[in-house]
């Protein structure tokens, strides 16, 4: 029965098995218009390894016969043949143990499909390139080729790559996941030993490829020589031109191959340096890392930094390789010229001591530059985190101004960097010429005769000469630069980590104990906080910490996770490793949906997670979301009111399930019902068996604790059951732009350089090189007219023909001489002088109009940047609020950082270099045709197939570069999220689902850049291959017409000088071309915030008076608001008249309107229908300007940003400095600020060196300030103790007696003074009285709030 299966089991049943096909047709071979993709792995992928076997085998056994051989006789191809299967073999090298793939199993070369590893695909794993494995498996000749690109390619050239997981996954061993984050040693001695072998073994290619192009001049100069010979045999020209297709040919080979791995060995150093950054920011000690860096700094050690080290991986071998090429170009100049090369080798070494100055002003610049960017970048931060705040107070001026002057300091050293870059341009643009003329002026003057063959080779290795001089200073600066940026990681890595072990002590027996335990944040001197924490909890007790504003609350929650420094003492927690469930004073709300938020990795369970909605007071605020939990909040949940917030916080930390809970005041943010509910069924319900510190200034809960605790000034006063002392005393995703860029962003730029200077640069250009064209051509036509004139001579001085008599022969004068010679001797020589007065006046024009191309480009980049700049800028701080709600903080920092980085240095940089190729090609292309006619022939096909080519590739390559920049933007906004929440996630224990979830990301960006990378190299070899094709047709036609005696070797020397730049040069305005493309992707972003933001209408009325409104009268009339389409009404027909002078109160649960009333009235949010007036005018007729300078607010978020006290309270210093101390006064800030350096004391980054209840009161004297006579005050107190906020009501009414005053509190004592109480619900109004009337009816909801208040 076995039998007769297994003779059942035949060749078809074997291939159908195999390629997954029917037993009928178990092997096609062609399917649907292709090879099917069986036979092309069985047969196709097989048939390439086995030539490449049988080929090496025969290479090796016949090795030692070849090498006996001249090199006319073996061909010029066996050593490049070697090399570039010697190359194959280094890039299939696996990375060193250091950087080994994790869990990687074994697979063999033709494994493509990643989910099973299985050797042949079936069809329709072709359908979807996001499941394709990059390069994996493929051929030896798709290697070389890129072939394995294709599929891809043409689905850019349709459209279709739209998304990240349209393109492929990276190879193995690129993935982020093999590749482990390197340790907080020294980092260059890390990517030494992770990556060095491999690089430096890419060194070979390197020396290969260099020594292979060489090989052009020498044998154009052979084939110059072969010209001049008439009759020469056909099989020399003919071993010429197949030299130079072999030398040329493996040249671009290699060169191609060498840069790929390259950008392949630099991928998986960006992946370890990322991912390091990203993971020391969650391990670093968070005292340390405050005092330190700035979370704009941070963000730029992962951007600009990284990005300058990881350019380093491709200037390294240009360190080498320069003075390599440097010194064999000097030595083959020295064999054609003899000493004459030290004329312009002298010229060239004069110009080192100038590079050396240039290269280091241009570092002290670029180090200057990065401090001021780091400035811009974090007070932009600061800017968009308090935009609201700063559309309340009417403060986008002012702030304008402080961007622009960082910007101006910024843009103040681009300008040095770009002119010392313009000085280094015009060295070199002008550096060929000169050295050509003093190499030919000193080979002449010692007595030698110029030929075709010495001109074009000296010409074509001058070239060559120049290549390792004029990239030279770009090397060095790039090391430079890299040096700086490594230094600067480096100093954050040295960081001391969270040393927990250390930290925490071992073996007790209660819950948490703290013992004499002095901590500090460990910020600079005059902002450290030392704290004496003694204190024991027990097992599930709820304990309340208490105290006025600034005595250490929020530090002693700090100490218990660790993010204090410990000087001495013990601190002890049970349980530590598993986590804290920990709601924080300032809400960290993810961008994410509110299910997300509160999930928080963990795994949905539907039971539980509704009594925790229900816990948490969510119910209701879920119900009226437009998408219930499914709906998306906004970066730090700018979509949310401050109670929601605080709730869906509190929401996170429950469902976490940890047996400890730190809650840092999160009764504060909400009104009196939900702060009951809030403390029965979350704080003594769902949590009612863990334990719990509550931090909170809502005393009426303090007979709920097990232990009461009041602190002062950092320390433990008291601890007890009972407290009289202290009572007595969203978004959408970003969108990919698709298709080609629109002509309006080149002219965008052209406008942002400015019309007439772009044209001037592009004359000044088009001048530049059609001299350097021009002086090229003379010379050949001065070889030519040699050439005739001795022949001249010879007919007319038989006698003395011999070429002893030239000043051009080698020998030199000889025999003595007659008159007739002496006279013949000064004819040559005043044509000598003729021409080469001629060639001199070219190159010295060619050198003027190189100066004013350097310099103008320079002078153009510079407006540009400054253009761009301030009209993006210009147009966001006038977006609209609901703009910042909806787009992710990162999203438009990014065009701030890396856009504006592009278009500052990045473009200009490949936009230079482009335009320059264009010219260069022209005027090549002009040259070849006049030189050799036939070239046209040719060259109509060859456009064709370069224009082709090219299409086909700018299609995929453009939209893989906005796909990198698309999967870039979540990497930084992830990192800037991260190290806000920092406390959260370390006190959770989540730190490493956070580094999954930026590996995750990381990962995504690196299948964008790889394929890019490897786009790029697709094109360049391609072209590489027609620059050979136009090699050898030149060469080849050369020798045709050199048998039919039609040819002048001057111009064949000319054209194939020409000809051999010309794969660099085709190769080069693609790769720049694209590049430019890339980086004009930068310009199309900032265009498009700069044109197509929803901004604030900006008019003014100059009808109405400054005094308005003098008496304070506010009318709602049926406002209806909503903060966007398909959302409730926020504000559903709000109708209401507050009088001049009134107090009123606004009291509702959270949700229900109240600060929308506010957002209405300062018109931060437009109504959808109704009117608002102020003693009569409609706010809609006024302009906002006008309007925002004549209301005061104190906001719900305390907005601070980086400067001194001063600068906070007061940024456009319309008061004098008594009058500020006298408002601190008023707050009863005065002996804080004075602790601190009083007013000129810097308050951190976003006021971080004050608690938040310090932040609310200096937001609160910043308002005794304003001389508004409408104030409107949103739950400015609730982070304030009851005893600072009785005397703060006191101050209010004192200073705002004559003024209408709107205030939004959750503490009904705050407003039982007030004249009127207004209660809102779901954007109505409800109730609108006195409070004594108000209390008297039993149906009304305020009095159940007073009942409920438990006061």
């Amino acid at each position: 029965m076995g039998r007769g299966v297994v003779a059942d089991f035949g060749l078809s049943e074997l291939f159908s098995g195999l390629c997954h096909t029917d037993t009928l047709d178990p092997f096609p071979v062609w399917r649907d218009g292709a090879i099917s993709p069986c036979f092309n792995q069985l047969v196709l992928g097989a048939l390439a390894h086995s030539v490449v076997a049988v080929f090496s085998a025969c290479y090796l056994s016949a090795l030692h016969k070849i090498t006996r051989h001249k090199l006319e006789h073996s061909g010029p191809h066996i050593v490049p043949t070697s090399l570039t299967i010697l190359s194959f073999c280094i890039t299939q090298m696996q990375p060193p143990p250091v950087l080994s793939p994790v869990g990687e199993r074994s697979y063999t070369s033709m494994s493509v499909n990643d989910a099973d590893s299985s050797l042949l695909i079936p069809e329709s794993s072709y359908q979807d390139t996001g499941e394709v494995v990059a390069e994996d498996g493929s051929s030896f000749i798709s290697h070389l080729m890129y072939l394995w690109l294709n599929p891809l390619l043409r689905r850019g050239r349709r459209g279709e790559l739209e998304k990240p997981c349209n393109v492929y996954l990276l190879p193995r061993r690129l993935r982020t996941s093999a590749v482990r984050p390197v340790e907080e040693v020294g980092l260059l001695k890390v990517l030494h030993k992770a990556f060095g072998l491999r690089y430096y073994l890419l060194g070979v290619l390197k020396l290969a490829g260099n020594m292979l192009s060489f090989a052009g001049p020498l044998l154009l100069s052979s084939l110059v020589q072969y010209m001049k010979e008439e009759g020469a045999p056909i099989s020399q020209g003919a071993w010429c031109a197949t030299g130079l297709f072999f030398s040329t040919f493996f040249s671009a080979l290699i060169r191609n191959i060498f840069a790929f791995e390259v950008s392949k060995v630099s991928l998986s150093a960006r992946a370890a340096l990322i991912s390091a950054i990203y993971g020391k920011a969650l391990r670093v000690s968070g005292g340390s890392l405050a005092a330190r860096f700035t979370l704009g700094e941070v963000v730029n050690f992962m951007s600009t930094d990284t990005d300058h080290v990881i350019n380093f991986f491709n200037s390294f071998h240009e360190v080498w390789s320069l003075p390599f090429q440097f010194s064999i170009a000097l030595y083959l100049l020295y064999l054609q010229v003899g000493v004459a090369f030290l004329g312009g080798l002298g010229v060239a070494l004069l110009l080192v001591p100038l590079i050396k100055v240039l290269a280091s002003k241009i570092m002290e610049n670029n180090k200057h530059m990065l401090t001021h960017k780091d400035s811009r970048v974090r007070l932009m931060t600061e800017v968009l985190f308090g935009i609201r705040v700063i559309k309340f107070y009417n403060w986008e001026a002012y702030f304008a101004q402080k961007i622009a002057d960082c910007r101006r300091q910024e843009l103040s050293h681009l300008k040095a960097i770009k002119y010392l870059d313009a000085v280094c341009v015009y060295t070199w643009g002008s550096l060929p010429i000169v050295i050509s003329i003093i190499t030919f002026v000193t080979y002449v003057l010692l007595g030698n005769e110029l030929t075709a063959a010495k001109v074009f080779t000296a010409l074509a290795l001058v070239g060559m000469l120049i290549v390792p001089l004029n990239s030279f200073p770009w090397v060095v600066n790039g090391t430079l630069e890299a040096k700086v940026s490594l230094d600067r990681i480096q100093l954050f890595l040295k960081l001391p980590n969270q040393d927990l072990d250390a930290y925490f002590s071992h073996g007790r027996c209660d819950t948490i104990v703290m013992s004499q335990a002095w901590k500090s944040w460990g910020l600079p001197s005059y902002h450290s906080k030392d704290v004496v924490f003694f204190f024991l909890v027990r097992q599930g007790s709820l304990v309340v910490v208490v105290g006025k504003v600034g005595c250490g609350k929020s530090s002693l929650l700090a100490a218990i996770t660790g993010e204090l420094n410990r000087r001495g003492g013990d601190v002890y927690v049970q349980g530590r490793e598993d986590g804290f469930g920990l709601a924080a004073q300032e809400p960290w709300i993810q961008h994410a949906t509110v299910r997300d938020n509160i999930l928080f990795g963990k795994d949905y369970n539907s039971s539980f997670y509704q009594a925790v909605v229900e816990a948490c007071a969510l119910t209701d605020d879920l119900n009226i979301l437009p998408n219930g939990d499914r709906t998306e909040v906004g970066e730090n949940g700018v979509t949310l009111s401050g109670g929601q917030k605080a709730r869906l916080a509190l929401a996170r930390a429950v469902y976490m399930e940890k047996d400890i809970f730190l809650l840092d005041d999160p009764l504060a943010a909400v009104d009196s019902d939900v702060a009951h509910h809030l403390m029965e069924r979350c704080i003594m319900g769902i949590l009612r068996s863990k334990t719990r510190i509550l931090c909170t200034h809502r005393i009426e809960f303090v007979d709920k604790a097990d232990v009461v605790i009041l602190m002062d000034n950092g320390t433990i006063i008291k601890t007890g059951s009972e407290l009289w002392p202290y009572e007595s005393s969203l978004s959408r995703g970003e969108q990919k732009a698709v298709g080609g860029l629109a002509w309006k962003v080149y002219h965008t730029y052209w406008r942002a350089v400015g019309g007439a200077l772009a044209v001037s640069i592009l004359l000044s250009l088009l001048l530049m090189q059609a001299s350097k064209n021009v002086s090229d051509w003379w010379l050949s036509h001065w070889i030519s007219n040699l050439r005739n004139n001795g022949s001249a001579q010879s007919v007319l001085m038989p006698a003395y023909s011999s070429p002893h008599l030239l000043l051009f022969s080698p020998g030199g004068l000889m025999y003595p001489v007659n008159i007739m010679e002496t006279t013949a001797f000064a004819n040559m020589s005043s044509e000598v002088k003729f021409y080469l007065t001629v060639y001199g006046s070219i190159a010295g024009a060619n050198t003027v109009f190189t100066a004013f191309r350097a310099f103008l480009f320079a002078f153009g980049g510079i407006r540009a940047a400054s253009v761009v700049h301030n009209r993006l800028l210009d147009t966001v701080l006038k977006a609209t609020v609901t703009f910042f709600d909806t787009t992710p903080l990162g999203r438009i920092l990014n065009r701030f950082s890396s856009d504006l980085y592009s278009v500052d240095d990045t473009l200009p940089f490949f936009l230079n270099i482009l335009l320059t190729n264009i010219f260069g090609l022209l005027g090549m292309l002009v040259v070849m045709s006049y030189g050799l006619p036939w070239f046209l022939v040719a060259l109509l096909p060859l456009g064709l197939l370069y224009h082709r080519t090219q299409h086909f590739y700018r299609h995929t390559s453009r939209d893989l570069k906005r796909l990198c920049s698309l999967t870039l933007s979540p990497v930084y906004s992830h990192f800037s999220e991260t190290l806000s929440g920092l406390g959260t996630i370390r006190a959770s224990s989540s730190a490493s689902r956070f580094e999954e979830e930026n590996e995750r990301r990381l990962e995504q960006n690196q299948r964008c850049l790889f394929l890019s990378n490897a786009a790029m190299q697709w094109l360049d070899i391609r072209l590489q291959m027609i620059g050979v094709v136009v090699v050898t047709g030149i060469s080849v036609i050369a020798v045709f017409q050199h048998q039919f005696k039609s040819i002048d070797p001057g111009l064949v020397g000319l054209s194939l000088s020409y000809a051999l730049s010309s794969t660099g040069l085709l190769s080069g305005l693609i790769f720049n071309f694209t590049q430019t493309e890339m980086q004009l992707v930068s310009v199309e972003r900032t265009e498009e915030y700069s044109t197509t933001l929803p901004t604030e209408p900006q008019h003014s009325n100059p009808q109405v008076p400054t005094s308005w409104p003098e008496q304070g009268w506010v009318e709602f009339r049926g406002a209806v608001l909503s903060y966007r389409e398909g959302l409730p009404n926020a504000l559903d027909g709000v109708s209401l008249v507050v009088r001049p002078g009134e107090k009123v109160g606004v009291v509702g649960r959270t949700g229900s309107g109240k600060s929308t009333l506010f957002l209405a009235l300062f018109r931060m949010v437009e109504l959808n229908q109704g009117q608002i007036l102020l003693d009569g005018v409609d706010t809609s007729q006024v302009g906002l300007a006008q309007l925002r300078s004549k209301l005061a607010i104190i906001p719900q978020d305390p907005f601070l940003f980086s400067g001194t006290v001063r600068e906070n309270l007061d940024p456009c210093g319309h008061h004098p400095d008594s009058r500020l101390l006298e408002a601190l006064e008023h707050c009863h800030l005065s002996p804080v600020i004075n602790r601190i350096g009083g007013l000129g004391a810097e308050v951190g980054e976003q006021g971080k060196s004050l608690s938040l209840g310090q932040r609310q009161l200096l937001c609160l004297a910043r308002a005794l300030l304003t001389e508004a006579n409408i104030l409107c005050i949103d739950e400015a107190t609730a982070s304030v103790d009851q005893k600072t906020d009785k005397l703060l009501q006191q101050t209010i009414r004192e200073k705002f007696q004559d003024k209408t005053v709107l205030t939004i509190a959750h503490r009904i004592s705050t407003i039982m003074d007030s004249d009127r109480v207004l209660v809102m619900h779901s954007g109505k109004v409800v109730e609108f009285d006195t409070p004594a009337d108000l209390c008297q009816r039993d149906d009304s909801i305020f009095c159940k709030l007073v009942g409920g208040r438990g006061e």
